[in-house]
C-alpha cells in the first residue's frame, strides 16, 4: 500500500520513500491510493530526535556566513533527496558559535567534510561510543 506524508509530501511506494516527488509521481500516486502516514523524517522532527551536532565558529565564519550558509543548505538538500530522514533540526546561537543540530548522524558528518574540503580550517569529529550520535566541530581563523 502506498503512503504519503501529510506534512512533507513524501511518497512511500512500499520500499522507499521519496522525498518531495514531482507532480507526474503524486498523480500516479493518488490514482492507486495512497494513505497518510508521517515519514521517518518527520517523525525525527516531532521527537526532536537528534543525532548530529555541527559547531561552526571562528573568525572566517563570522566573515563568509552566506558562503558557508549555502554549503551547509546544499548539503543538507542534496541528503534529503536520498534520505527523507536526513534533516537540519535546529540552528542556534551559543557563545558566539552557531550550533546546528542534524536528524541523521551522517548528514552532521558530510557537512562537516564539505566545509573542510571547501574552505579549509580545523575539523574534528567525535563519535559517541555504541551510540548514533556524532559531533563536528569546524573552525577556522
Amino acid at each position: 500500500m502506498n503512503k504519503r506524508c501529510p506534512t512533507c509530501g513524501a511518497l512511500y511506494n512500499g520500499r522507499r520513500w521519496i522525498p518531495k516527488p514531482d507532480n507526474q509521481t503524486v498523480r500516479e500516486y493518488a490514482k492507486e491510493g495512497c494513505r497518510n502516514a508521517t515519514c521517518p523524517g518527520c517523525l525525527r522532527l516531532e521527537r526532536r530526535q537528534i543525532e548530529g551536532i555541527v559547531t561552526l565558529r571562528g573568525s572566517f565564519f563570522d566573515r563568509h556566513k552566506d558562503e558557508v550558509w549555502n554549503l551547509v543548505n546544499r548539503v543538507a538538500k542534496n541528503k534529503e533527496k536520498r534520505n527523507v530522514s536526513s534533516r537540519i533540526l535546529d540552528v542556534a546561537q551559543d557563545n558566539g558559535d552557531t550550533v546546528i543540530q542534524t536528524t541523521d548522524e551522517h548528514l552532521a558528518e558530510r557537512m562537516g567534510k564539505e566545509l573542510q574540503k571547501a574552505f579549509k580550517g580545523n575539523l574534528v569529529m567525535k563519535w559517541q561510543e555504541g551510540g548514533a550520535l556524532v559531533r563536528v566541530f569546524w573552525e577556522r581563523d
